[in-house]
């Protein structure tokens, strides 16, 4: 039986540009989904019945703010700060080949220092499935 670590984990991010990137400084990601239930009880009866509805999905990342000659860390920041709202790509991995794919959007950055610590980063996302065509229904876990 194979068990994932969490220092085995990290994060790739597609950049409106198009531009795939790894965050090299990624200490951690969490990813929350949920699947809303409608009610389709027909008149009369004596038990509730549902139906599954629409998945929606949510989570953050985070990650320790570098320094590092490809700018990751500034573009994924840049997206949040004058991005135009279009969805960018993620890349939630497990391990080196498994991984949650999405489209999202970043909803939310915090940021924080401390003297002789070091800056650290969470941003937060809304995943989107108005391009399925980039990842498969939407949401994929491989």
């Amino acid at each position: 039986m194979t068990f994932y670590r969490g220092e085995e984990g990290s994060v790739k991010f597609k950049n409106a540009t198009g531009t795939t990137e790894t965050i090299v400084s990624t200490t951690g990601w969490s990813f929350s989904g949920t699947r809303e239930t409608l009610d389709c009880t027909h008149h009369g009866a004596t038990q509730r019945q549902y139906t599954p509805g629409l998945f929606t999905a949510t989570g953050s990342i985070d990650f320790l703010y570098t320094a590092q000659g490809s700018g990751e860390t500034d573009n994924l920041l840049q997206e949040v700060i004058a991005g135009n709202g279009e969805d960018a790509e993620f890349e939630l991995y497990f391990n080196g080949s498994n991984k949650i794919a999405f489209n999202g959007i970043i909803t939310s950055m915090d940021t924080g220092t401390s003297i002789g610590d070091l800056t650290s980063i969470s941003c937060s996302f809304q995943a989107s499935m108005s391009d399925p065509s980039t990842a498969g229904t939407g949401v994929v876990i491989s």
